[in-house]
């Protein structure tokens, strides 16, 4: 927001889309995978602002807010946990294109749009 442009932050946000959705364990874990570092403390600057399940196209998004310097390593993260949690199998009708489907990011403050 204003405030945090001010400071000098640059944030942005990551839908990160996966085919996860009826093990409500995993999805959490995938969310906390990305909050946290590699010797496991937090990123100060990153959380996630929500998660939306969808049992009927067995899809969760993740919605993941971040530095833009964080953003990087914090999806990478998510995304490994991702792969090594969810086994894709063929049910129902609904497209996929693997564990993650799909990890839009968006500038929220300070970042231009073409960056």
């Amino acid at each position: 927001t204003m405030a945090s442009s001010r400071l000098g932050f640059r944030l942005a946000a990551c839908l990160l889309r996966i085919s996860e959705a009826r093990r409500k364990y995993i999805v959490e874990n995938i969310a906390t995978a990305a909050l946290l570092e590699r010797n496991g403390q937090k990123y100060p600057e990153v959380s996630t602002f929500s998660i939306f399940s969808d049992q009927d196209y067995i899809r969760s998004v993740i919605t993941v807010t971040a530095s833009i310097n964080e953003l990087g390593n914090s999806l990478l993260a998510a995304s490994l946990e991702a792969f090594n949690s969810i086994t894709v199998e063929i049910e129902g009708g609904h497209s996929f294109l693997g564990a993650v489907n799909l990890s839009p990011i968006d500038p929220l403050s300070g970042v231009p749009g073409d960056e």
